[in-house]
């Protein structure tokens, strides 16, 4: 049976989480015979990993180890929409503010902040441990999939930060509070406040765009100013820093890669109304441009300027499409010699 954050997913009607949460009535023994193709990878929330990269299965064991906050306890009955009710799951599911059980730091600092970023709980911070040293990356992995694809990652990152798990496991990202930036430009304040304001600009809680959005700033911290512009080459320098982090937390190649041409080209929307679109072909023709518009959109909505930059960019996406289908057309949009009146081949 489904339990803890998928249930809660379903219980309140939420995006459902990366990975699914199921209980196991039985032993971990028993669960061994029952699934084939499980890890162990000794995680406080999980006694077994199973599934693909793709579809993570994290099992809970029916004998194993309770979860440190009552709400994790909800689970929906087999093949039924109905809930678990025992215990005083229910009454736990109003509280706003949360206080956990007895429990291993892990695993009150993993819940805690996986409640406040997808259900608005706001957990009591006076339980809230020091970061424990020596997470595993599944642990960490598993934590970063569920608070940023919650409807307010802010506040789980936040929680995370204040305990120094930030600093101690995700360095990358906790460098962006150490950057200041113009209140012409970012009245909301420094990169760290930046990047957790453009959450609330989400339409869809997406990994991908969730990621890219947490990690499209990470190179600012090591940019240098040239040319009139201060934080020169932060793009490129925050491909590397998603790379790095991504690849480091096991995630698989292709969310790694789209991730990184997010980043990379993260800058780019603003300055395609003004430059040749044959000249960047190669990124407007990737399948992921609508998706680093939307990037563009919350991060523009993020500072002072409003959506005008983003309506402008998709205007001249929408012109590069339809030139790229006109035979008589080129990228650019200048007419074509009759000798060239046919079909181009795209090139990618």
């Amino acid at each position: 049976m489904v339990c803890s954050f998928t249930a809660l997913d379903e219980y309140f009607g939420v995006s459902p989480a990366p990975s699914r949460f199921e209980r196991f009535d039985g032993d971990i023994v028993g669960l061994a015979k029952a699934t084939d193709g499980l890890s162990f990878p000794g995680l406080p929330y999980a006694e077994a990993v199973g599934g693909g990269p793709a579809s993570r299965v994290l099992y809970r064991c029916s004998d194993g180890e309770a979860g440190a906050y009552p709400q994790t306890a909800l689970t929906r009955l087999p093949a039924k929409r109905s809930f678990d009710a025992r215990g005083g799951v229910y009454e736990s599911l109003s509280e706003p503010t949360p206080s956990p059980r007895q429990a291993s730091p892990e695993l009150i600092l993993f819940e805690a902040a996986a409640l406040a970023a997808r259900y608005r709980y706001e957990p009591d911070p006076s339980y809230l441990p020091e970061t424990p040293s020596g997470l595993p990356v599944e642990y960490q992995r598993d934590l970063l999939d569920l608070v940023v694809t919650g409807a307010r990652p802010d506040k789980g990152f936040e929680l995370l930060r204040r305990s120094g798990f930030v600093d101690e496991y995700w360095p990358e990202v906790a460098e962006l509070g150490s950057v200041s930036q113009a209140k012409d430009y970012h009245p909301e304040g420094d990169a760290w406040r930046h990047t957790m304001e453009t959450f609330g600009h989400r339409k869809a809680p997406d990994l991908v765009l969730s990621l890219a959005l947490l990690l499209h700033d990470t190179g600012k911290p090591d940019a240098v100013p040239a040319g009139g512009r201060r934080f020169d080459g932060h793009s490129e320098l925050g491909e590397r820093a998603a790379r790095r982090l991504l690849g480091r937390l096991g995630y698989p190649g292709d969310v790694v890669d789209s991730v990184a041409f997010l980043v990379r080209y993260h800058m780019l929307p603003a300055a395609l109304p003004r430059i040749p679109p044959s000249s960047v072909g190669r990124a407007l023709d990737s399948p992921l441009f609508p998706t680093l518009l939307e990037l563009y959109r919350c991060d523009e909505l993020s500072t002072f300027r409003g959506p005008d930059g983003y309506y402008e960019a998709c205007a001249a996406y929408k012109a590069y499409l339809k030139n790229a289908r006109n035979p008589y057309r080129d990228d650019d949009g200048k007419r074509r010699g009759d000798s060239l009146h046919r079909a181009r081949p795209r090139t990618l």
